[in-house]
């Protein structure tokens, strides 16, 4: 027979269990990984691919703002291609996480560290609470060595493969003096950026006149947004004043090749061109007598140098005053474009349309916009109670703390309810109720 004493030490031992399995969670911390993810030996020249994971306990509740980085001897820019979720398990504690992928580019061959740059978002250090936290880049380390160049020649860009095209805009056979013959030169890069692409060399034969257009870059991306090559698009213009035979040297490019450590070359061939003499205008008549010429209208001239004066006035003042309310017009829209409603509508379209992560993106730009950050703590005031666990949940399965068979919460179900707080917001402010408590969700959801 169990003893009331022995009943209430049993019940003190069982609430120290339950403290000593919740302080590991509640004191767990946010952190920082960075990985190299190309492999292999790296080049000056080379696109390096860096992934940087940043792990928060719980669930994320603002999205983490991953800074510019000044690498001194190299290029970084961050990958345009969408984030990736993590979900993990570090000593019993669950983590969600984001990755993203910093792009850099060595501009000559040494040693390399990632400088200390703080990475900031919000999370639910203990749920629903919001949260601020920020880690900092870890010093990752590598060096690049110098890429290796044909006999005689300077080293060349560092891509994967590297391919070029040529485009003429007319027979260069037919063309006769005072033509000109337009040549477009595309060069094509995997696993570099556009603007690594060096520029083409163009030479015009002499007695051939070289008109150049400024490049157009773009980028070739895959299904997720990330780049797979880079494409440069070269136009000049040649003008032959001078009957004869030209020929347009090749453009020629060298690369090499870091998986097969080999260094290949890509060309445009040489156009021969053929010109054609001008064709010469008939004879002519010999000209007519100089016919005997009027007397001069003074009076004529004056009417008309009025007319054109006056007429020159009017259309002064009618193009002063379509400029300004042109200029009137444009900063009205801009004015409407940069409003609150208008980054709330951004917001409803992305729930009635867009994916998750829209949603997500259309929610934080508005929430900064209109002054209502954090977004959990302005729910709590002034939308109902299922909206705000109809929010919950969107953050469990955006940010992976909900179980694996959930699926994700549809923007048009959370939409009503933001809405409704919105026009309360709108409407009451400050004068609305006082914030509502949401519903208290478990310390440990992933915990047996």
């Amino acid at each position: 027979m169990m003893t009331p004493g022995s009943r209430s030490c049993r019940l003190i031992a069982a609430l120290f269990c339950w403290i000593a399995a919740a302080v590991p969670a509640l004191s767990a911390d946010p952190l920082a990984r960075a990985a190299l993810q190309s492999e292999g030996t790296l080049y000056a020249g080379q696109q390096i691919l860096i992934d940087v994971d940043v792990l928060v306990p719980n669930y994320f509740l603002q999205p983490p703002q991953f800074p510019a980085i000044d690498l001194p001897g190299a290029i970084v820019t961050l990958d345009d291609g969408r984030a990736l979720n993590l979900n993990e398990t570090i000593d019993g504690t669950s983590y969600s996480g984001i990755r993203r992928t910093y792009i850099v580019t060595p501009q000559s061959p040494g040693d390399f560290t990632l400088p200390p740059a703080v990475i900031t978002f919000g999370y639910a250090a203990v749920p629903p609470q919001a949260t601020r936290g920020e880690v900092t880049l870890p010093p990752l380390r590598f060096t690049a060595r110098e890429a290796p160049a044909s006999a005689g020649e300077r080293p060349g860009v560092v891509a994967a493969k590297v391919s070029i095209s040529q485009e003429l805009d007319q027979d260069p056979a037919a063309l006769k003096a005072g033509d000109t013959l337009v040549r477009t030169i595309a060069v094509r890069a995997v696993g570099l950026r556009a603007m690594m692409i060096p520029e083409p060399d163009f030479s015009a034969p002499e007695g051939v006149r070289l008109y150049r257009q400024d490049p157009a870059l773009s980028e070739e991306t895959d299904r997720n947004g990330q780049s797979i090559a880079g494409i440069r698009k070269d136009v000049a213009s040649y003008l032959f004043r001078e009957p004869g035979t030209y020929v347009l040297p090749e453009v020629t490019l060298s690369w090499f090749d870091p998986a097969s450590a080999a260094t290949h070359s890509a060309n445009a061939p040489a156009v021969s061109v053929t010109i054609a003499a001008a064709a010469r205008s008939p004879a002519m008549a010999p000209p007519a007598p100089e016919p005997q010429r009027p007397r001069f209208d003074w009076l004529h001239l004056a009417v008309t140098s009025g007319g054109v004066l006056l007429t020159a006035l009017v259309l002064w003042a009618s193009a002063n005053g379509l400029s300004r309310l042109e200029a009137w017009w444009q900063e009205c829209r801009s004015k409407e474009q940069q409003s609150e409603p208008a980054f709330f509508r951004q917001v409803e379209q992305a729930c009635r349309s867009g994916s998750d992560e829209a949603v997500a993106r259309a929610l934080d730009a508005w929430s900064r916009k209109a002054g209502v950050m954090p977004l959990e703590t302005w729910l709590g005031r002034f939308a109902d109670a299922e909206t705000q666990q109809v929010y919950q949940a969107r953050q469990r399965v955006l940010y992976g703390l909900a179980e694996a068979s959930s699926g994700p919460v549809r923007g048009d179900l959370f939409l009503p309810g933001l809405k409704k707080a919105r026009t309360v917001w709108l409407t009451q402010g400050e004068k609305a109720s006082g914030r509502r408590e949401p519903a208290l969700l478990p310390l440990n959801p992933n915990m047996p």
